[in-house]
């Protein structure tokens, strides 16, 4: 279980593990497609291919569904990027006390991403299995939108791997009182410099002023 354990908290080793899984599964599975002559791997417009019952025979066809294709799985992975975390860490965190809109808002944002993500899902699955290059256009705009979208998270955010360390195993219940007390200085320095460089005195109140 070990093994396990160490692969769970080793991002960029599992990271890996899932490449080499998915080039292989790739390879695998095209090897038989090529072998078989599927239609899946044409690229550009065709008469064997269909999507949604409507032959992809032309380049306006094919041309309209490969815009709608990329601008359709940019708009769910900048959607899903910014909704999916405030769904799990402001609305379903039982220890976030305080939301921005109200109850009956909260519900109404999480019932239309539902509503949302059924129907687009069903026609992007049938959009990405008529052929080969609209899973690649698929891909391609993923990639553009989460490098911007992962780069906004990571703004403000330090590579310090020693105090991500003991934060992650004080969080833990086994966690000793050692390391968890080293943890809460670290903390209280990384307050007193903030509090330093936004000119705030030392012992001045340092509490947010709630709007009027």
């Amino acid at each position: 279980m070990s093994i396990f354990m160490d692969l769970f908290d080793n991002k960029l080793t599992l990271c890996a593990m899932l490449m080499f899984w998915t080039m292989g599964s790739s390879a695998v599975f095209c090897y038989i497609m090529i072998k078989d002559q599927s239609k899946f791997l044409m690229l550009g417009p065709n008469e064997a291919n269909q999507l949604l019952g409507v032959k992809m025979d032309t380049w306006f066809k094919w041309w309209v569904t490969a815009i709608y294709t990329f601008l359709s799985t940019a708009i769910a992975a900048f959607a899903g990027d910014a909704l999916c975390p405030f769904f799990s860490n402001v609305i379903e965190d039982h220890k976030t006390k305080h939301i921005p809109y109200s109850k009956f808002t909260c519900l109404l944002i999480v019932q239309c991403f539902t509503i949302y993500g059924v129907i687009m899902s069903v026609i992007g699955m049938f959009v990405a299995l008529t052929q080969v290059d609209f899973m690649l256009i698929r891909i391609a705009a993923d990639l553009l939108v989460n490098s911007h979208t992962t780069y906004y998270f990571l703004r403000g955010k330090e590579v310090d791997p020693v105090r991500y360390n003991m934060w992650k195993h004080s969080c833990s219940p086994c966690a000793p009182e050692q390391s968890t007390g080293a943890l809460h200085k670290i903390l209280e320095a990384d307050d007193q410099d903030a509090s330093e460089h936004c000119g705030d005195a030392p012992g001045q109140d340092t509490k947010p002023m709630l709007p009027v």
